[in-house]
């Protein structure tokens, strides 16, 4: 009697996994009909937008397996090619792409073999070692696969992916400021005489104003006590602050923005937010007892999160010498888009010696982190940010801070979509690689 192997049903299920996932890319898929010598198929890159042909191929050759990849382990598998389908490969003018795959998995993994295979010495040893991360073969393949199959003079044009993207950009928008701006005259020539004066009279007073040219300008009514102890109260001018956030003049627009950033340093405060002048950042302030590390909580696009946001480092050699302390940081410009405010966010750390004095090698470790740190890792930093600056701040005389409010990061939704692996492929080398990495690629906004 004539049987069919069970080898046989695997690797027809790997030949119609293959198939369905270049049919979710939107190309043509034709398997070999007869006379299969060591090619199982062909790819065709079609525009999957426009439904235009190419006219250009791939062949591909599936490999499949219902037990353990060779030498299989959570990142990386081997395949062994054999001397006469290498040959066969390598031999042709097309390009070939070979296809490990286990079908009641779902999960199949691929190499370009002519690519692969360049280095004479890695084509004596026939062995391909494929990264799980890097290269899964999925419907996001599709642009790696039309740059293999197109030639660099083709001149064929891809239209954009039709689809809605919407990105999240560092611009958290301002939702209220005080309604009511106030100029007065005053006889003090120095910030440090004010505060002396603030202090016998035993007030706290937030920051909100400034001295310039023998007036002062502020979000506190300046007729009313205190600010009438150092100010002619007659003098006093209210403007409604529309006429100064949309103003023309560029002086009274700086004098807008300092404001702001008076009333931004002031809601820091409250956050236990502090500001370094010679870096112009603000940073998370130590706690009292250096070796406590803290962590907030806070609202990411779909749910809860945590981060470190200080964080005492020890000698690796020693590890009774304390290092250095590491605190997350933020630098916030206030800018006008399209007749709108926005404070621009950029997260950045700041590094201390004993949570106050700045660390002499804060620049080495800055450069350092941040050529580790990828995408992911600077959007969880804004949006902890973004949602931090936005939460309702008590004061003692209000039940919300009155001179400004934030509300959510602004947001651009775009008409047509740009795969991940095409922003890779300026990338070269360890740095490609660590950027495709799947541990650095999660769904941004879903963590």
């Amino acid at each position: 009697m004539k049987k069919l192997s069970s080898q046989s049903l695997i690797g027809q299920q790997g030949v119609n996994l293959v198939e369905r996932i270049v049919l979710e890319m939107k190309y043509a898929w034709r398997p070999t009909p007869v006379f299969d010598v060591g090619i199982d198929g062909e790819i065709e890159v079609r525009d999957p937008v426009t439904g235009e042909a190419t006219n250009s191929y791939i062949k591909v050759q599936v490999k499949s397996t219902s037990q353990p990849f060779t030498a299989e382990t959570p990142n990386s598998l081997e395949y062994i090619c054999t001397p006469k389908d290498l040959e066969y490969w390598l031999r042709g003018n097309a390009p070939v792409i070979l296809v490990v795959c286990r079908p009641a998995d779902n999960e199949a993994y691929w190499v370009s073999i002519k690519d692969y295979f360049r280095d004479p010495a890695v084509q004596k040893s026939r062995k391909v070692i494929f990264d799980k991360s890097t290269q899964r073969f999925d419907r996001d393949c599709a642009d790696a696969l039309k740059n293999l199959a197109l030639p660099t003079d083709s001149g064929i044009y891809f239209a954009p992916l039709d689809t809605t993207e919407s990105l999240y950009t560092n611009l958290l928008q301002i939702k209220s400021v005080a309604k009511t701006m106030y100029v007065a005259a005053t006889d003090k020539s120095k910030n440090a005489e004010i505060w002396e004066i603030f202090k016998t009279l035993n007030i706290n007073v937030g920051s909100e104003w400034f001295l310039k040219n023998g007036t002062i300008t502020s979000f506190h009514p300046l007729d009313e006590f205190p600010f009438s102890e150092i100010c002619d109260p007659g003098s006093c001018e209210r403007f409604d602050v529309d006429e100064w956030s949309d103003t023309e003049d560029e002086d009274k627009k700086r004098d807008y923005v300092r404001l702001l950033n008076r009333a931004l340093r002031q809601r820091a405060w409250l956050l236990d937010l502090r500001f370094h002048k010679e870096h112009e950042y603000y940073y998370y302030r130590a706690p009292r007892k250096l070796e406590r590390t803290i962590h907030i909580s806070y609202q990411s696009i779909t749910r809860n999160s945590r981060r470190e946001v200080f964080k005492q480092y020890r000698s690796k050699k020693d590890p009774a010498k304390k290092t250095y302390c590491r605190h997350a940081a933020f630098k916030g410009y206030f800018l006008r888009l399209e007749n709108r405010w926005f404070l621009e966010i950029t997260p950045t750390y700041h590094f201390t010696t004993n949570g106050f004095d700045d660390y002499p090698y804060r620049d080495e470790l800055l450069k350092g982190i941040k050529r580790l740190e990828r995408n992911p890792a600077v959007v969880g930093q804004l949006l902890m940010w973004a949602d931090l600056l936005k939460r309702p701040m008590k004061t003692l005389f209000a039940e919300e801070y009155p001179f400004l409010s934030f509300g959510d990061l602004e947001k651009v939704d775009v008409q047509s979509g740009i795969p991940d692996n095409v922003w890779y492929a300026a990338e070269e080398g360890l740095e490609k690689q660590t950027m495709s990495s799947q541990d650095n690629q999660p769904e941004l906004f879903g963590l």
